[in-house]
């Protein structure tokens, strides 16, 4: 069974509900979350066409508008990503989000693998107040 496969079923078992698409060979799952005080964010899983790596993503953890603030906001992100040994913070266009790939062993765990993108949300929990922080100083 493909690790596509697993994963989908792995979800339908849980009821886990993720849209599942397709797109240039990769297969996404995508979910949307609401942080505690009900910031939206976009969490996906990945394969690539090989089904060898995935890369895990939670998108639009929050948005850096004013220009000013992007040097105190990267200074916060290099030093949240030193403290990060597998959630990796990035700021693209304005919109801070988390990102964590890795290589998919032979006997790939669809459980284990989805507790990493929980770990994502999670940090984006921890995350989301100190980069507000920065942002509204």
């Amino acid at each position: 069974m493909s690790n596509i496969a697993k994963f989908r079923d792995f979800l339908q078992t849980q009821g886990i509900p993720m849209n599942e698409f397709e797109e240039n060979g990769n297969t996404f799952f995508r979910s949307e979350q609401k942080l505690k005080d009900g910031w939206a964010v976009t969490m996906v899983f990945a394969f690539t066409p090989g089904e060898d790596i995935a890369d895990l993503f939670c998108f639009n953890v929050t948005e850096v508008k004013n220009p000013n603030k992007k040097p105190a906001v990267h200074e916060l992100i290099n030093e949240l990503n030193s403290n990060y040994r597998y959630s990796k913070l990035y700021e693209e266009d304005g919109v801070i989000s988390i990102r964590y790939s890795y290589f998919l062993e032979n006997d790939f765990d669809p459980d284990a693998a989805f507790r990493r993108l929980v770990m994502l949300l999670e940090t984006a929990e921890e995350v989301y107040p100190q980069l507000m922080k920065v942002i509204w100083e």
